[in-house]
Protein backbone atom coordinates (compact mmCIF):
# COMPACT_ATOMS: atom_id res chain seq x y z
CA UNK A 1 0.00 0.00 0.00
CA UNK A 2 2.84 2.39 0.56
CA UNK A 3 4.30 2.20 -2.72
CA UNK A 4 0.97 2.12 -4.34
CA UNK A 5 0.35 5.63 -2.49
CA UNK A 6 4.37 7.15 -3.55
CA UNK A 7 3.67 6.11 -6.84
CA UNK A 8 -0.17 7.65 -7.31
CA UNK A 9 1.67 10.72 -5.55
CA UNK A 10 4.37 10.53 -8.32
CA UNK A 11 2.69 10.22 -11.17
CA UNK A 12 -0.11 12.88 -10.56
CA UNK A 13 2.47 15.33 -10.25
CA UNK A 14 4.02 14.66 -13.62
CA UNK A 15 0.59 14.57 -15.61
CA UNK A 16 -0.95 17.93 -13.35
CA UNK A 17 3.13 19.64 -14.59
CA UNK A 18 2.43 21.84 -17.39
CA UNK A 19 3.93 20.34 -20.76
CA UNK A 20 7.05 22.74 -21.86
CA UNK A 21 8.08 22.57 -25.37
CA UNK A 22 11.71 23.42 -25.93
CA UNK A 23 11.03 24.34 -29.92
CA UNK A 24 7.77 24.79 -32.41
CA UNK A 25 8.15 21.61 -34.60
CA UNK A 26 7.24 18.02 -35.27
CA UNK A 27 9.93 16.83 -33.40
CA UNK A 28 9.53 18.46 -30.41
CA UNK A 29 5.77 17.12 -30.16
CA UNK A 30 7.03 13.82 -31.13
CA UNK A 31 8.91 13.86 -27.82
CA UNK A 32 6.35 15.06 -26.03
CA UNK A 33 4.09 12.60 -27.29
CA UNK A 34 6.56 10.00 -26.58
CA UNK A 35 7.44 11.31 -22.74
CA UNK A 36 3.50 10.66 -22.56
CA UNK A 37 3.01 7.16 -24.18
CA UNK A 38 5.89 6.35 -21.11
CA UNK A 39 3.33 7.52 -18.50
CA UNK A 40 0.46 5.96 -20.15
CA UNK A 41 2.37 2.25 -19.97
CA UNK A 42 3.77 3.21 -16.49
CA UNK A 43 0.02 3.66 -15.36
CA UNK A 44 -1.14 0.78 -17.39
CA UNK A 45 1.06 -1.24 -15.81
CA UNK A 46 -0.14 0.01 -11.93
CA UNK A 47 -3.64 -0.70 -13.56
CA UNK A 48 -3.67 -4.56 -12.10
CA UNK A 49 -2.07 -3.18 -8.43
CA UNK A 50 -5.28 -0.63 -8.12
CA UNK A 51 -7.61 -3.01 -9.28
CA UNK A 52 -6.44 -5.27 -6.56
CA UNK A 53 -6.04 -3.00 -3.92
CA UNK A 54 -9.87 -1.88 -4.48
CA UNK A 55 -11.06 -5.59 -4.80
CA UNK A 56 -9.40 -6.10 -1.27
CA UNK A 57 -10.80 -3.33 -0.12
CA UNK A 58 -14.13 -4.89 -1.47
CA UNK A 59 -13.39 -7.94 0.36
CA UNK A 60 -12.64 -6.81 3.22
CA UNK A 61 -15.99 -4.42 3.58
CA UNK A 62 -17.82 -8.11 3.75
CA UNK A 63 -15.87 -9.87 6.13
CA UNK A 64 -17.30 -9.37 9.55
CA UNK A 65 -13.83 -10.00 11.73
CA UNK A 66 -12.08 -7.19 9.24
CA UNK A 67 -14.50 -4.62 10.20
CA UNK A 68 -15.91 -5.25 13.58
CA UNK A 69 -17.18 -1.78 14.21
CA UNK A 70 -18.27 0.76 12.58
CA UNK A 71 -15.47 3.10 12.37
CA UNK A 72 -13.31 0.41 10.38
CA UNK A 73 -15.80 -0.03 8.22
CA UNK A 74 -16.01 3.74 7.46
CA UNK A 75 -12.60 4.32 7.19
CA UNK A 76 -12.35 1.13 4.66
CA UNK A 77 -15.11 2.88 2.74
CA UNK A 78 -13.35 5.97 2.98
CA UNK A 79 -9.79 4.67 1.37
CA UNK A 80 -11.86 2.93 -1.12
CA UNK A 81 -13.60 5.52 -2.78
CA UNK A 82 -9.97 7.53 -1.99
CA UNK A 83 -8.11 5.35 -4.57
CA UNK A 84 -11.05 5.21 -7.01
CA UNK A 85 -11.03 8.74 -7.64
CA UNK A 86 -7.49 9.47 -7.56
CA UNK A 87 -7.12 6.43 -10.15
CA UNK A 88 -9.86 7.87 -12.75
CA UNK A 89 -8.23 10.85 -12.53
CA UNK A 90 -5.15 9.78 -13.28
CA UNK A 91 -6.35 7.98 -16.48
CA UNK A 92 -8.28 11.12 -17.30
CA UNK A 93 -5.23 13.57 -16.85
CA UNK A 94 -3.26 10.98 -18.74
CA UNK A 95 -5.66 11.32 -21.56
CA UNK A 96 -6.27 15.34 -21.52
CA UNK A 97 -2.35 15.44 -21.47
CA UNK A 98 -2.08 13.66 -24.67
CA UNK A 99 -5.08 15.54 -26.71
CA UNK A 100 -3.75 18.88 -25.06
CA UNK A 101 -0.14 17.82 -27.18
CA UNK A 102 -2.06 16.86 -30.29
CA UNK A 103 -4.12 20.01 -30.40
CA UNK A 104 -0.88 22.17 -29.24
CA UNK A 105 0.65 20.98 -32.65
CA UNK A 106 -2.77 21.76 -35.07
CA UNK A 107 -2.78 25.07 -33.65
CA UNK A 108 1.07 25.23 -34.37
CA UNK A 109 0.51 23.87 -37.82
CA UNK A 110 -2.78 27.35 -38.14
CA UNK A 111 -0.09 29.72 -36.81
CA UNK A 112 2.53 28.31 -39.34
CA UNK A 113 0.33 28.32 -42.55
CA UNK A 114 -0.85 31.34 -41.74
CA UNK A 115 2.43 32.92 -40.96
CA UNK A 116 3.97 31.66 -43.95
CA UNK A 117 1.09 33.05 -46.56
CA UNK A 118 1.55 36.43 -45.04
CA UNK A 119 5.22 36.42 -44.86
CA UNK A 120 5.16 35.20 -48.53
CA UNK A 121 2.97 38.43 -49.20
CA UNK A 122 5.31 40.48 -46.85
CA UNK A 123 8.26 39.77 -49.26
CA UNK A 124 6.53 40.36 -51.83
CA UNK A 125 5.05 44.00 -50.80
CA UNK A 126 8.85 44.51 -49.27
CA UNK A 127 9.92 44.49 -52.87
CA UNK A 128 7.70 46.51 -54.58
CA UNK A 129 7.67 49.26 -52.03
CA UNK A 130 11.92 49.06 -52.15
CA UNK A 131 11.97 50.00 -56.07
CA UNK A 132 9.36 52.83 -56.98
CA UNK A 133 9.55 54.94 -59.87
CA UNK A 134 8.95 57.92 -57.86
CA UNK A 135 11.82 60.49 -58.63
CA UNK A 136 13.10 61.57 -62.11
CA UNK A 137 9.91 60.74 -63.99
CA UNK A 138 7.60 62.19 -66.06
CA UNK A 139 4.13 63.55 -65.12
CA UNK A 140 2.21 61.05 -66.44
CA UNK A 141 4.56 58.45 -65.25
CA UNK A 142 4.28 59.72 -61.86
CA UNK A 143 0.20 59.77 -61.82
CA UNK A 144 0.23 56.15 -63.03
CA UNK A 145 2.88 55.11 -60.25
CA UNK A 146 0.45 56.76 -57.82
CA UNK A 147 -2.83 55.02 -58.96
CA UNK A 148 -0.74 51.87 -59.08
CA UNK A 149 0.68 52.56 -55.42
CA UNK A 150 -2.90 53.43 -54.23
CA UNK A 151 -4.05 50.47 -54.93
CA UNK A 152 -1.28 48.65 -53.37
CA UNK A 153 -1.76 50.85 -49.99
CA UNK A 154 -5.27 49.24 -49.46
CA UNK A 155 -4.17 45.83 -50.78
CA UNK A 156 -1.56 46.65 -47.22
CA UNK A 157 -4.80 47.73 -45.17
CA UNK A 158 -6.31 44.70 -46.32
CA UNK A 159 -3.60 42.52 -45.22
CA UNK A 160 -3.98 43.58 -41.23
CA UNK A 161 -6.73 41.25 -41.28
CA UNK A 162 -4.54 38.45 -41.77
CA UNK A 163 -2.43 39.85 -39.67
CA UNK A 164 -5.02 40.31 -37.19
CA UNK A 165 -5.63 36.76 -37.20
CA UNK A 166 -1.90 35.70 -36.66
CA UNK A 167 -1.71 38.25 -33.94
CA UNK A 168 -5.25 36.40 -32.14
CA UNK A 169 -3.44 33.21 -32.58
CA UNK A 170 -0.53 34.12 -30.82
CA UNK A 171 -1.58 35.24 -28.34
CA UNK A 172 -3.77 32.36 -27.49
CA UNK A 173 -0.87 30.19 -27.47
CA UNK A 174 0.67 32.24 -24.94
CA UNK A 175 -2.32 32.72 -22.95
CA UNK A 176 -2.77 28.27 -22.99
CA UNK A 177 0.98 27.98 -22.29
CA UNK A 178 1.44 26.47 -25.54
CA UNK A 179 4.55 28.63 -27.01
CA UNK A 180 8.19 27.34 -26.95
CA UNK A 181 11.00 28.40 -24.75
CA UNK A 182 13.17 29.40 -27.89
CA UNK A 183 10.72 31.98 -28.33
CA UNK A 184 10.47 31.18 -31.91
CA UNK A 185 6.69 31.74 -32.32
CA UNK A 186 6.70 34.85 -30.73
CA UNK A 187 9.70 36.14 -32.58
CA UNK A 188 7.65 35.30 -35.44
CA UNK A 189 4.52 37.08 -34.49
CA UNK A 190 6.77 40.24 -33.47
CA UNK A 191 8.42 40.04 -37.05
CA UNK A 192 5.10 40.49 -39.13
CA UNK A 193 4.12 43.18 -37.07
CA UNK A 194 7.26 45.41 -37.14
CA UNK A 195 7.57 44.66 -41.16
CA UNK A 196 3.88 45.19 -41.70
CA UNK A 197 4.73 48.78 -39.46
CA UNK A 198 7.58 49.54 -42.02
CA UNK A 199 5.70 48.92 -44.82
CA UNK A 200 3.00 51.13 -44.06
CA UNK A 201 5.18 53.48 -43.05
CA UNK A 202 7.55 53.10 -47.06
CA UNK A 203 4.19 52.87 -48.71
CA UNK A 204 2.68 56.19 -47.37
CA UNK A 205 6.17 58.13 -47.82
CA UNK A 206 5.97 56.92 -51.45
CA UNK A 207 2.39 58.13 -51.83
CA UNK A 208 2.87 61.34 -49.85
CA UNK A 209 6.16 61.99 -52.58
CA UNK A 210 4.00 61.26 -55.74
CA UNK A 211 0.79 63.36 -54.36
CA UNK A 212 3.22 66.04 -53.76
CA UNK A 213 4.50 65.86 -57.39
CA UNK A 214 1.56 65.64 -59.06
CA UNK A 215 -0.41 67.95 -56.93
CA UNK A 216 2.13 70.85 -57.51
CA UNK A 217 1.50 69.89 -61.75
CA UNK A 218 -2.01 69.94 -61.19
CA UNK A 219 -2.45 73.03 -59.04
CA UNK A 220 -0.61 74.45 -61.98
CA UNK A 221 -2.85 73.24 -64.33
CA UNK A 222 -6.12 74.35 -62.49
CA UNK A 223 -4.88 77.62 -62.44
CA UNK A 224 -3.90 77.66 -66.04
CA UNK A 225 -7.51 76.42 -67.13
CA UNK A 226 -9.13 78.82 -64.80
CA UNK A 227 -7.68 82.22 -66.56
CA UNK A 228 -8.29 80.43 -69.66
CA UNK A 229 -12.14 80.19 -68.99
CA UNK A 230 -11.78 83.22 -67.54
CA UNK A 231 -9.81 84.62 -70.63
CA UNK A 232 -12.29 82.93 -73.28
CA UNK A 233 -15.38 84.30 -70.99
CA UNK A 234 -13.69 87.89 -71.45
CA UNK A 235 -13.35 87.46 -75.06
CA UNK A 236 -17.00 86.26 -75.78
CA UNK A 237 -18.65 89.32 -74.07
CA UNK A 238 -16.50 91.69 -75.77
CA UNK A 239 -17.42 90.07 -79.20
CA UNK A 240 -20.72 90.99 -78.06
CA UNK A 241 -20.38 94.62 -77.01
CA UNK A 242 -18.70 95.17 -79.99
CA UNK A 243 -20.85 93.09 -82.72
CA UNK A 244 -24.40 92.89 -80.94
CA UNK A 245 -24.65 95.37 -78.57
CA UNK A 246 -27.31 97.78 -78.98
CA UNK A 247 -25.83 99.93 -76.06
CA UNK A 248 -24.50 103.37 -76.53
CA UNK A 249 -21.17 104.83 -76.69
CA UNK A 250 -20.78 105.70 -73.03
CA UNK A 251 -22.09 102.60 -71.74
CA UNK A 252 -19.53 100.23 -73.30
CA UNK A 253 -16.81 102.68 -72.62
CA UNK A 254 -18.49 101.34 -68.80
CA UNK A 255 -18.13 97.89 -70.01
CA UNK A 256 -14.95 98.24 -71.17
CA UNK A 257 -13.84 100.30 -68.02
CA UNK A 258 -14.90 97.02 -65.88
CA UNK A 259 -12.76 94.53 -67.70
CA UNK A 260 -10.18 96.65 -67.20
CA UNK A 261 -10.39 96.47 -63.55
CA UNK A 262 -11.11 92.90 -63.93
CA UNK A 263 -7.58 92.72 -65.49
CA UNK A 264 -5.89 94.77 -63.09
CA UNK A 265 -7.05 92.41 -60.18
CA UNK A 266 -6.25 89.18 -62.31
CA UNK A 267 -2.55 90.58 -62.98
CA UNK A 268 -1.19 89.53 -59.68
CA UNK A 269 -2.84 85.98 -60.49
CA UNK A 270 -1.43 85.38 -63.53
CA UNK A 271 2.01 86.40 -62.70
CA UNK A 272 1.71 83.57 -59.95
CA UNK A 273 0.65 81.44 -62.57
CA UNK A 274 3.59 82.56 -64.59
CA UNK A 275 6.37 82.05 -61.62
CA UNK A 276 4.95 78.75 -60.58
CA UNK A 277 4.95 77.25 -64.09
CA UNK A 278 8.39 78.31 -64.14
CA UNK A 279 9.63 77.20 -60.99
CA UNK A 280 7.88 73.93 -61.95
CA UNK A 281 9.58 73.51 -65.39
CA UNK A 282 13.11 74.00 -63.34
CA UNK A 283 12.42 70.33 -61.50
CA UNK A 284 10.96 68.54 -64.23
CA UNK A 285 11.96 66.48 -66.30
CA UNK A 286 12.59 68.01 -69.96
CA UNK A 287 9.55 66.62 -71.18
CA UNK A 288 7.44 68.07 -69.24
CA UNK A 289 9.15 71.44 -69.14
CA UNK A 290 8.78 71.88 -72.56
CA UNK A 291 5.09 71.06 -72.26
CA UNK A 292 4.31 73.43 -69.32
CA UNK A 293 6.52 75.92 -71.77
CA UNK A 294 3.95 75.39 -74.38
CA UNK A 295 1.39 75.84 -72.17
CA UNK A 296 2.52 78.88 -70.95
CA UNK A 297 3.06 80.45 -74.22
CA UNK A 298 -0.40 79.60 -75.26
CA UNK A 299 -1.59 81.14 -72.33
CA UNK A 300 0.64 84.60 -72.45
CA UNK A 301 -0.72 84.60 -76.64
CA UNK A 302 -4.25 84.61 -75.47
CA UNK A 303 -3.32 86.99 -72.69
CA UNK A 304 -2.27 89.63 -75.51
CA UNK A 305 -5.16 88.67 -77.54
CA UNK A 306 -7.79 89.64 -75.52
CA UNK A 307 -6.77 92.53 -73.59
CA UNK A 308 -4.83 93.94 -76.41
CA UNK A 309 -8.61 94.01 -77.66
CA UNK A 310 -10.09 95.34 -74.62
CA UNK A 311 -7.34 98.01 -75.35
CA UNK A 312 -7.74 98.93 -79.18
CA UNK A 313 -11.66 98.98 -78.80
CA UNK A 314 -10.82 101.26 -75.47
CA UNK A 315 -9.06 103.70 -77.32
CA UNK A 316 -11.58 103.66 -79.96
CA UNK A 317 -14.24 104.41 -78.29
CA UNK A 318 -12.59 106.87 -76.12
CA UNK A 319 -12.28 109.12 -79.51
CA UNK A 320 -15.47 109.12 -80.43
CA UNK A 321 -17.68 112.40 -80.14
CA UNK A 322 -20.00 111.35 -77.50
CA UNK A 323 -23.71 110.54 -78.70
CA UNK A 324 -26.75 112.62 -77.96
CA UNK A 325 -29.42 111.16 -75.69
CA UNK A 326 -31.62 110.70 -78.94
CA UNK A 327 -29.13 109.39 -81.24
CA UNK A 328 -27.26 105.39 -80.35
CA UNK A 329 -23.56 105.55 -82.12
CA UNK A 330 -22.58 101.91 -83.25
CA UNK A 331 -19.18 101.25 -84.79
CA UNK A 332 -18.16 99.78 -87.83
CA UNK A 333 -16.42 96.46 -87.99
CA UNK A 334 -13.99 98.06 -90.60
CA UNK A 335 -12.77 100.68 -88.33
CA UNK A 336 -12.38 97.94 -85.71
CA UNK A 337 -10.56 95.35 -87.76
CA UNK A 338 -8.26 98.08 -88.99
CA UNK A 339 -7.39 99.02 -85.33
CA UNK A 340 -6.94 95.27 -84.18
CA UNK A 341 -4.42 95.07 -87.35
CA UNK A 342 -1.65 97.06 -84.89
CA UNK A 343 1.19 95.76 -83.25
CA UNK A 344 0.05 94.46 -79.80
CA UNK A 345 3.61 95.01 -78.80
CA UNK A 346 2.83 98.43 -79.24
CA UNK A 347 -0.52 98.25 -77.09
CA UNK A 348 -0.72 97.80 -73.48
CA UNK A 349 2.49 95.73 -73.11
CA UNK A 350 5.33 98.56 -72.72
CA UNK A 351 4.07 99.80 -69.35
CA UNK A 352 1.35 102.04 -68.01
CA UNK A 353 0.36 103.97 -71.27
CA UNK A 354 -0.15 108.08 -70.69
CA UNK A 355 -3.73 107.93 -72.01
CA UNK A 356 -6.24 107.33 -69.58
CA UNK A 357 -7.66 104.02 -68.98
CA UNK A 358 -4.35 102.34 -70.45
CA UNK A 359 -3.59 98.89 -68.97
CA UNK A 360 -0.71 97.75 -67.16
CA UNK A 361 0.75 94.18 -68.91
CA UNK A 362 -0.19 91.56 -66.33
CA UNK A 363 2.43 89.46 -68.12
CA UNK A 364 6.68 88.89 -66.75
CA UNK A 365 8.99 89.74 -69.05
CA UNK A 366 10.47 86.53 -69.49
CA UNK A 367 13.36 87.35 -71.97
CA UNK A 368 13.47 85.11 -74.79
CA UNK A 369 10.01 83.32 -74.73
CA UNK A 370 8.21 86.89 -75.50
CA UNK A 371 10.44 87.90 -77.98
CA UNK A 372 9.13 84.63 -78.82
CA UNK A 373 5.79 84.94 -78.54
CA UNK A 374 5.86 88.80 -80.03
CA UNK A 375 7.19 86.93 -83.42
CA UNK A 376 4.10 84.40 -83.16
CA UNK A 377 1.04 87.01 -82.18
CA UNK A 378 -0.47 86.70 -85.52
CA UNK A 379 -1.00 82.64 -84.48
CA UNK A 380 -4.27 81.41 -83.25
CA UNK A 381 -4.07 80.02 -79.50
CA UNK A 382 -6.15 77.68 -81.11
CA UNK A 383 -10.00 78.91 -79.38
CA UNK A 384 -12.20 79.29 -82.18
CA UNK A 385 -14.01 82.00 -79.81
CA UNK A 386 -15.60 84.89 -81.69
CA UNK A 387 -13.03 87.05 -80.88
CA UNK A 388 -10.38 84.91 -82.66
CA UNK A 389 -12.07 85.06 -86.05
CA UNK A 390 -12.80 86.92 -88.80
CA UNK A 391 -15.55 89.60 -87.73
CA UNK A 392 -18.91 89.33 -88.35
CA UNK A 393 -20.09 91.69 -91.37
CA UNK A 394 -22.01 94.05 -90.25
CA UNK A 395 -23.97 97.03 -92.80
CA UNK A 396 -22.19 100.18 -92.41
CA UNK A 397 -24.56 102.83 -91.27
CA UNK A 398 -24.26 105.85 -93.91
CA UNK A 399 -26.96 108.28 -91.97
CA UNK A 400 -23.95 108.22 -88.84
CA UNK A 401 -21.79 111.03 -89.85
CA UNK A 402 -18.26 111.34 -88.41
CA UNK A 403 -16.36 114.24 -88.24
CA UNK A 404 -14.09 115.51 -90.61
CA UNK A 405 -10.86 114.91 -88.11
CA UNK A 406 -12.06 111.17 -87.36
CA UNK A 407 -12.47 110.65 -90.94
CA UNK A 408 -9.19 111.93 -91.86
CA UNK A 409 -7.33 110.04 -88.88
CA UNK A 410 -9.55 106.45 -90.30
CA UNK A 411 -8.16 106.87 -93.87
CA UNK A 412 -4.66 107.42 -92.06
CA UNK A 413 -4.83 104.41 -90.59
CA UNK A 414 -5.72 102.27 -93.30
CA UNK A 415 -3.23 103.76 -95.52
CA UNK A 416 -0.48 102.59 -92.90
CA UNK A 417 -2.19 98.85 -92.94
CA UNK A 418 -2.16 98.75 -96.09
CA UNK A 419 1.30 99.33 -96.36
CA UNK A 420 2.58 97.55 -93.23
CA UNK A 421 0.34 94.70 -95.38
CA UNK A 422 2.09 95.17 -98.33
CA UNK A 423 5.91 95.33 -96.83
CA UNK A 424 5.00 91.79 -94.88
CA UNK A 425 4.45 90.47 -98.65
Amino acid sequence: MNSLRCWLAHIETELSSPLVFESCDANEIQRQLDLQQELQRDIEKHSTGVASVLNLCEVLLHDCDACSTDAECDSIQSATRCLDRRWRSICALSMERRLRIEETWRLWQKFLEDFSRFEEWLVSSERTAALPNSSGVLYTVAKEEMKKFESFQRQVHESLTQLELINKQYRRLARENRTDTLCLLREKSQGANLRWDALQRRVNSILRRLKHFTGQREDFETSRDSILVWLTEMDLQLTNIQHFSECDIQAKIKQLRSFQQEISLTTGRISQIFQQGEALMEKSEPLDSAVMEEELEELQRYCQEVFGRVERYYRKLIRLPLADEDTEVSLSDRELDLDEACDVSGGPWGGRRASGGGLLSPLPSSGGRSANLRGERGERSGRDTPASVDSIPLEWDHDYDLSRGLERETEREEGDFLLRGEDTH
